[in-house]
This record gives structure tokens, C-alpha cells and sequence, in this order.
């Protein structure tokens, strides 16, 4: 029933209330009108009761409806009264999913990194501050309904935010599945959930093609990678990384992954030699170009070095749990099978 109906119905059991007592002084009083008046009231009262109870159970629902809960990168729950409307980004990657919602109209700053930095998408925002030095004041006075943070933030910080009242929700993403999960996520913070649908869509359509073109090839057909984090110490990605995911998508054999490694850690030098990768892969971070990898006196009998199957890619397309990924992908497969893929070429 509608709140208008149900109005209605008081209404009218009112009137009917009232007319029967109205009638009553014009009629015999016997034990009978009274037995059906007392009847008629008491069922009134009823309907009147329950209808009550219909529209404090139909305006729970209603707040319930409203209500956004979603789990984030830490796997805290986080609870919104309603769509965002205002909110702080101190996530690179999850900007540029926000852009990709269109919804950065929603965003009122940024952190102060990406304003340093000169990141494309905080063109025209403020700084409040970084992951080590939160601008508290600032962001109280802002009014944000939401931060969105990342992973490595002070737990003494998180908690001064959380006691005044500001929401929080903490990317944190791994692998390409959990890239689809972060889009999904914003979808509802935002209440763009078919927009985030159809971004998330869009980008398994485009994992897919790259990796169905190598699905088939044998063990013996996957060129053996290195993906140098960095050189002193010597670092790189094992299983549970993105990092991990573009290799196997592309074709390839992460040497890391292979040694049951996970995560980020360091690899010896021993190591690389032994398993004696054919392409290595670094981010310019590390190596501005392909020389500082080459010119790498340690490696100089490694395949990839020997054959100059070495390739420098831009940090954001690799790193940033974001669509974006996609060209990641992409500079990974032609890296690794050119022959499938076609050159390489760098994609920002």
C-alpha cells in the first residue's frame, strides 16, 4: 500500500465512526447499537493500528533502500545514508575510475601529490595533504561524505577521522578481479552502479581479447619474464599482484610467481641468473630507458639482456588498480609476443 492509500483508509474509518455516532441519539438504544458501535470503534482502532505498523515497516524499508554497504580493500565495512555527493580522493587510481563514472564533478580535492605532481585528472582541485601528513583541519572543514584512501595511511590518523565522523573506504587492489571489484565499489558509492557495470564489462571484453590469443600456447611457448621493481635491492612481483595477472594474460612465465613467491620481495641476483629470464620489464621509475637495465653489468649474461629483449613502461598503466590497466596489458602482450601482438609501443 502507498503512504496516500493507507492515509485513506484512516480517513474514512474516521468518517465512519463519526456518522455512526451521529446516528445513534436517532435510534432505539438497545444493548444491540451499542454491541455494534462498540464493534465498529474497535475495528476502526484496529485498522488505524495497522496501518500504523504498514507505514513504520514501509519507512524502515525505504531507509534501508537508501542505505549503501559495500567491504573495502582492507575489508572493513563501510556504510553511506546515501549516494556521496562530496568527496576527497587521495587514491590516483581511484580518480581516474571516478573520470571514467563520470562523476568527477562529485570530487572536492585531491591529495596533495597528485596536485605536485601535476596529474592530469587533479588539474584544478586542492591538495589535503598525503598518506603521511593529513591536512585534519582542512578536511574537516571541506564536509566531505567520503574519503577515499590508500593503504599505508597511519592507523592514529585513520582513527581521528573516523571519530569525527568522516567516512572512509581504503583502496586496496592486487590482481585485474579485484580491479573489476574497486569500479563496482565506486559504482556505489556513487549510485552509478550500470555505469560501473558496463565499465567493468568493458574491461573483461578487452582482457579477454588479449588473453584468448594465447590461451592455447603451450608451456614451451611462453617466454620466460622478469618485471624489475628495483635494483638495490633487487625487487619484484610474485603471485597475488597485477604485476603477476599482465604476465600470465600476455602470455608469459612470471619467474618470481614460479618460485612461489607472492607480493613484492626481494630476488637475488643468483636467482635471476638461474632461471635466466628471456624479456625483462621494468618501469621507468626505475630505468628513465632501456640502458640502465642493459648497461646493468650483474645481468650481462641473462637472455633478455644478450637478445636486447628489454622494455621500460610507464608506472600508472601498470600500477594504478584502475581500467586503465588495460593498456598495461597491452604493452605487456606486445613485449612478450610481438609476433602476436605486433611492436611494442609505450601507452600513458
Amino acid at each position: 500500500m502507498k503512504k496516500g492509500i493507507l492515509k485513506s483508509v484512516i480517513a474514512v474509518a474516521a468518517i465512519m465512526v463519526g456518522l455512526l455516532l451521529i446516528a445513534l441519539p436517532l435510534s432505539a438504544c438497545s444493548n444491540k447499537s451499542a454491541s455494534s458501535t462498540s464493534d465498529v470503534v474497535a475495528t476502526t482502532a484496529t485498522i488505524i493500528e495497522e496501518t500504523a505498523e504498514v507505514e513504520s515497516s514501509e519507512a524502515a524499508m525505504t531507509t534501508q533502500s537508501t542505505e549503501i554497504k559495500l567491504t573495502d580493500g582492507l575489508g572493513k565495512e563501510v556504510v553511506l545514508g546515501k549516494p556521496a555527493e562530496r568527496i576527497l580522493v587521495f587514491a590516483p587510481s581511484a580518480l581516474e575510475i571516478i573520470d571514467g563514472l563520470n562523476a568527477i564533478d562529485t570530487v572536492i580535492g585531491v591529495d596533495s601529490w597528485s596536485v605536485d605532481n601535476k596529474e592530469p585528472l587533479a588539474e584544478g582541485f586542492e591538495g589535503f595533504g598525503d598518506f603521511q601528513t593529513l591536512n585534519m583541519e582542512k578536511i574537516t572543514a571541506a564536509a566531505p561524505d567520503i574519503i577515499i584512501g590508500l593503504v599505508g595511511w597511519a592507523e592514529a590518523d585513520i582513527q581521528k577521522l573516523a571519530d569525527l565522523g568522516v567516512k572512509i573506504y581504503i583502496v586496496e587492489a592486487n590482481t585485474i578481479d579485484e580491479i573489476y571489484m574497486e569500479i563496482t565499489n565506486m559504482g556505489k558509492i556513487l549510485a552509478k552502479d550500470a555505469e560501473a557495470r558496463e565499465l567493468v564489462d568493458e574491461l573483461k571484453k578487452q582482457v579477454e581479447t588479449v588473453s584468448s590469443k594465447v590461451a592455447g600456447l603451450t608451456e614451451d611457448k611462453k617466454p620466460k619474464v622478469f618485471y624489475e621493481v628495483w635494483n638495490e635491492p633487487l625487487m619484484s612481483a610474485g603471485k597475488n599482484t597485477s604485476i603477476n595477472d599482465l604476465i600470465e594474460k600476455a602470455g608469459g612465465k612470471n619467474i618470481v610467481a614460479a618460485d612461489g613467491l607472492e607480493g613484492w620481495p626481494e630476488y637475488s641476483i643468483e636467482k635471476l641468473i638461474q632461471n635466466n629470464p628471456d624479456i625483462i620489464i621494468a618501469p621507468v621509475s626505475l630505468a628513465p630507458d632501456v640502458s640502465t637495465i642493459i648497461d646493468d653489468s650483474r645481468f650481462s649474461s641473462i637472455n633478455a639482456i644478450v637478445n636486447k629483449k628489454v622494455y621500460v613502461v610507464p608506472d600508472n598503466p601498470i600500477t594504478r588498480p584502475s581500467q586503465n590497466i588495460i593498456k598495461g596489458l597491452t604493452m605487456f602482450a606486445q613485449a612478450i609476443h610481438p609476433e602476436i601482438f605486433g611492436e611494442f609501443s609505450v601507452q600513458q
